[in-house]
């Protein structure tokens, strides 16, 4: 059993969708930033996409597809209130496991405030957060997301810290969240991935893997790819099962 913690299946043609479907049990996929958010109408228009065709698309190819909802760093609509209320209604639907993609991009004052205020909303939802952190100034934005985090005396650790390197990785893990680890081109290589796995196998039950499958140059079979290597590597099934699943299920109360 393999789950891809995030995607954007959106962006991807069916024959991908088919393609992992073949080879994973479950992926979550997540609102993220598909063209600018000029109004709330345009956003509700992605979210409920998500949620209504690509359910739909995925189950036309057998892929077990579940949701995350939120306001990207990179997608913040001008009426952020009445899209945090929209939130709250989405995740009542049975196919949403999360708050997320959000997170910030540049820390700007107006990311900031989105941020917490949509982690107050996964606090008060009991729902786990998938924390966006970019690819430019990647550690001094990881810090500032961690400070943020630090201030609001949150009960929820059930938090993803997505996108992690080497150096924030160990950051994530420390604070007591979740690190992701995407294995996608310009992010990290199966065997960096393995890598950061095996340095940090203490804290195997807070990593998750994915592809971040989107526009940008993905391998849609990043996660088995990088169970593939772990296996050549010599990492125990436990730790496997961990990282590649057990995880997931957990965490985002997966029925798969």
């Amino acid at each position: 059993m393999l789950i891809d913690t995030h995607i954007h299946s959106d962006t991807r043609g069916l024959e991908d969708l088919e393609l992992m479907a073949m080879c994973l049990d479950g992926v979550i996929t997540l609102a993220h930033d598909p063209f600018e958010m000029k109004n709330v109408k345009v956003w509700e228009a992605h979210v409920e996409k998500l949620l209504n065709g690509e359910i739909e698309r995925a189950k036309k190819v057998g892929l077990n597809l579940f949701v995350c909802v939120g306001m990207h760093p990179r997608a913040i609509p001008p009426e952020v209130d009445e899209a945090l209320n929209k939130i709250r209604d989405y995740i009542n639907h049975d196919k949403v496991v999360g708050i997320g993609e959000i997170g910030l991009e540049k820390a700007t004052k107006e990311e900031r405030e989105v941020f917490i205020k949509q982690l107050l909303l996964a606090e008060e939802s009991k729902l786990p957060a998938v924390v966006h952190t970019p690819r430019r100034n990647k550690e001094e934005i990881t810090k500032i997301i961690l400070d943020e985090i630090s201030t609001l005396n949150l009960k929820n650790s059930n938090i993803v810290i997505e996108h992690c390197n080497k150096e924030t990785v160990k950051w994530a893990l420390d604070a007591g969240f979740y690190a992701g680890l995407t294995v996608q081109p310009g992010k990290l290589t199966p065997l960096e991935a393995v890598e950061i796995i095996k340095e940090n196998k203490d804290f195997a039950n807070k990593i998750l893997l994915n592809s971040d499958c989107s526009s940008n140059p993905s391998d849609v079979l990043a996660v088995p790819g990088t169970v593939l290597k772990m296996k050549i590597e010599g990492i125990g099934k436990e730790i496997i099962d961990k990282v590649s699943q057990k995880n997931a299920l957990e965490l985002f109360n997966l029925k798969v």
